[in-house]
């Protein structure tokens, strides 16, 4: 996650205005009776930015943070866009999960993007996950991950079904676990996680146990076995190619892995890749992986992240890259992949790990 210069200056809850709907259809039946999901939904809500989305089986939506106000938000298939939960603060809300098995979402959120660029008074260096119930989208705690670090920045996070909260925090060479008591213990630190800008981002939890987080900066790939002895908990996995802006990961049932890269992290200095996305697979339980299909590039800038849906696989595309040069848009694009159409899904207590079936041709 990348956020904003010059428009970081008042960070309040604000009212979303009516979005434009432009190539926002609502759902369809299918032949089958069936409803498929809209193609693009492009729509409009002033002063979001949203870096991370999330599916919502409960309410058949999208859930989104804000960059720039740290809110949460509902985006509907029909483009509507909704405030659920008001500013917790001067942060940026980024990494989204819905876990629907304890009725509840879970947002990362840091001001490091804010404090390099703004006066924050007496705050210290802010990173957590705020816990908000599905239902009703109230702010049921905050836990603080910042450990009393003088650099921290959380960025994204996902959860095991123990209901384990990862969290990856982008400068820090340790990857951090919340149990369901809000207790934070490390889980592993590592020097190939350190960072000065953006180093370890998207994180995902496999089935099989462990964890697969990737670098932004240089594209690495870590295999991560939180309950492996010390010193065997982590392994790079070999890639093909490095997944050089790697933001966001969405793993689909079939086991591939969708990675979205951009090139926001250039305009501050952090190595960035270019604007696409790309489906990722294994054969030897992510010893190894490779590109199997790629759309490159992304037709919207700035994409950052996929929510996998019963329709398919959407990326967003939330404007970070114009908030971070210090310009303005009120759009917000979420496309979903080629051949991405509705599956049946092989895990629906969670939006932690279900996605489409489909792939990129």
């Amino acid at each position: 996650m990348l956020a904003s210069a010059a428009v970081l200056t008042a960070i309040a809850p604000i009212a979303l205005p009516a979005p434009a709907l432009a190539n926002s259809p609502a759902p369809v039946a299918s032949a089958a009776g069936r409803h498929t999901g809209p193609d693009v939904i492009d729509t409009r809500a002033a002063d979001v930015y949203p870096e991370g989305v999330a599916w919502d089986p409960t309410r058949r939506a999208f859930l989104v943070g804000s960059a720039l106000k740290g809110t949460l938000s509902v985006i509907r298939l029909d483009g509507t866009v909704e405030e659920l939960a008001p500013s917790i603060g001067m942060v940026s809300t980024l990494g989204v999960r819905v876990d629907t098995a304890r009725n509840r979402i879970l947002v990362a959120y840091s001001d490091f993007w804010i404090r390099q660029r703004l006066e924050v008074g007496d705050q210290p260096p802010t990173s957590g996950v705020a816990v908000f119930a599905l239902d009703t989208g109230k702010l049921q705690r905050r836990i603080d991950v910042a450990q009393g670090l003088p650099r921290t920045f959380a960025n994204d996070l996902t959860f095991d079904p123990q209901g384990n909260i990862y969290v990856t925090d982008s400068v820090s060479q340790t990857l951090q676990r919340i149990d369901l008591a809000g207790h934070v213990t490390p889980v592993v630190s590592d020097p190939r996680f350190a960072a000065q800008i953006v180093g370890l981002n998207g994180i995902v939890w496999h089935p099989d146990g462990y964890l697969l987080a990737v670098r932004y900066d240089d594209g690495r790939m870590f295999r991560i076995r939180p309950d492996a002895p010390a010193g065997r908990k982590v392994a790079e996995v070999d890639l093909a190619e490095p997944l050089v802006g790697t933001d966001g990961l969405g793993l689909r049932p079939d086991g591939s892995l969708v990675v979205v890269t951009n090139s926001i992290g250039a305009a501050v200095g952090a190595p960035g890749g270019v604007d696409a996305v790309k489906v990722v697979g294994s054969r030897d339980g992510w010893r190894s992986a490779s590109v199997r299909s790629r759309v490159d590039p992304w037709p919207v800038g700035g994409p950052t992240t996929v929510a996998v849906t019963p329709y398919g696989d959407y990326v967003l595309s939330g404007e970070v890259g114009t908030v971070l040069v210090g310009e303005t848009s009120d759009r917000i694009v979420l496309r979903r992949l080629p051949c991405s159409g509705p599956v049946r899904h092989g895990h629906s207590t969670s939006s932690n790990s279900t996605s489409s079936k489909g792939i990129i041709r």
